[in-house]
C-alpha cells in the first residue's frame, strides 16, 4: 500500500517536473521598443547632421527611456533561441548604443565639444559589457520554471518596467514644459532641470534593471543571495560585493534628493548638476555591474552543483529535494539592495 502511495507521489512529482509551453509576451511590446530605440537614432543623427541642439536635447531626454525599453525587449523572449530573433536583437542593439552613439558623438566633435564627444563614445563599451551580461541573464532566464519564467516576464518585466517608464515621463514632461516656456530647446534656464531630469531617470532604469536582472535566476538561488531585514538593520553577515554595492546605493540616493530639488526650476546653468549627477550615474553603474557579475558567478555555480547532485543522488531522492526546495517560504526574506 505503502509503495503504491509512494509510486502515485513519485509519477505526480515527474508530471509536474515536465516543462510545459508557456506563452510569451506579445510582440507589441517588442516592438514598441524598438520604435523607441529607433527614435532615439533618428535624433542622434539628425543631431549629427544638423548640429541643432533641440535634437541632442530630445535625445538624451529619451535616453533612459529607451535603455530601459531595451532592457525589456531583451527580457520578453527569454526562449526565443533561434538564429533570427538574436540577429534582431544584436540589430536592436546596434542601432540603439552604435549608430546613436556614434552620431552624437560627431556632432559633439563639430560643435567643439570634444569633452562631450568623448564621453559618449565611452559610452559604448558599457553598452557592449551591460549587453554582454544580459544575454547571459537571458539564457538563464529561460531556464526559469514555467510558473517562474511567467512570473518573471508579467510581474517583474511588465509591470515593474511600466510603472518606472510613468516615473520617467512625468521627469521628461517636467523638462520638456520648461522648454515649451521658455520657448527654445536651447534656452540655459532650462538646463538644470533638463540634466537633473536625464540622471533620475538614469538612476530608476538601472535600478529597474537591476531587479529584473535579478529575477532571471531560479528563486533557491535568489535566496543564497538574498538577506534578512535583520541583517539589514545590523548590517551584520553580509558579503563583500553587498556592502561595496549598498554603499553605491547610498550615494546615488543622497545624490537624487539634491537633483530632485532642481526638477522644475528654471534659472542659470548649474554645473554642480551636472557633476553631482555624472558621479551617481557611475555609482549606479558599477553596483549594476557587481550585482549582475554576481548574480552570473552564483548561476553558474549554481548549475554546477546541481548538476553533480542530480548525478549522484537517486532519482526519488532528487524528486523529493525538489519538492521540499519549491515549498520553502520567502515571505521574511528581500533581495539584495532591489
Amino acid at each position: 500500500m505503502m509503495n503504491g502511495h509512494q509510486e502515485d507521489f513519485e509519477g505526480g512529482e515527474q508530471t509536474t517536473d515536465v516543462e510545459e509551453p508557456i506563452e510569451e509576451c506579445s510582440w507589441v511590446y517588442v516592438c514598441v521598443s524598438f520604435l523607441f530605440t529607433s527614435a532615439y537614432s533618428v535624433l542622434c543623427i539628425c543631431y549629427g547632421m544638423t548640429l541643432v541642439e533641440k535634437y541632442f536635447s530630445m535625445g538624451n531626454l529619451i535616453l533612459p527611456i529607451v535603455a530601459l525599453s531595451f532592457v525589456m525587449a531583451v527580457a520578453f523572449k527569454p526562449k526565443r533561441t533561434d538564429a533570427s530573433y538574436k540577429r534582431f536583437l544584436y540589430f536592436h542593439f546596434f542601432t540603439f548604443a552604435v549608430a546613436g552613439e556614434v552620431s552624437s558623438a560627431v556632432g559633439s566633435f563639430r560643435t567643439d565639444q570634444s569633452l562631450i564627444g568623448w564621453s559618449v563614445l565611452f559610452r559604448v563599451p558599457l553598452w557592449c559589457l551591460a549587453f554582454r551580461l544580459g544575454l547571459k541573464l537571458r539564457e538563464s532566464a529561460a531556464k526559469l520554471p514555467p510558473q517562474e519564467l511567467s512570473d518573471f516576464l508579467c510581474q517583474t518585466v511588465l509591470v515593474r518596467g511600466t510603472a518606472a517608464m510613468g516615473t520617467m515621463l512625468f521627469f521628461s514632461f517636467e523638462a520638456i514644459s520648461c522648454f515649451i516656456s521658455q520657448d527654445s530647446f536651447s534656452n540655459g534656464q532650462c538646463k538644470n532641470t533638463s540634466h537633473a531630469a536625464m540622471f533620475l531617470s538614469f538612476y530608476l532604469a538601472l535600478l529597474t534593471t537591476l531587479s529584473i536582472a535579478s529575477r532571471t535566476v531560479p528563486k533557491s538561488v535568489q535566496r543564497e543571495m538574498a538577506f534578512g531585514l535583520s541583517l539589514i538593520a545590523s548590517l551584520e553577515g553580509l558579503k563583500w560585493w553587498q556592502r561595496i554595492q549598498g554603499r553605491l546605493i547610498t550615494i546615488v540616493a543622497i545624490i537624487s534628493l539634491y537633483l530632485l530639488s532642481f526638477i522644475g526650476v528654471e534659472g542659470n546653468e548649474n554645473s554642480v548638476v551636472w557633476i553631482t549627477g555624472s558621479m551617481g550615474l557611475l555609482s549606479m553603474i558599477f553596483a549594476f555591474l557587481i550585482n549582475a557579475t554576481m548574480l552570473v558567478r552564483t548561476r553558474n555555480a549554481y548549475e554546477q552543483e546541481r548538476n553533480t547532485t542530480s548525478i549522484e543522488l537517486p532519482t526519488n531522492q532528487r524528486s523529493a529535494r525538489g519538492f521540499s526546495a519549491g515549498a520553502v517560504e520567502e515571505n521574511s526574506i528581500v533581495l539584495a539592495l532591489v
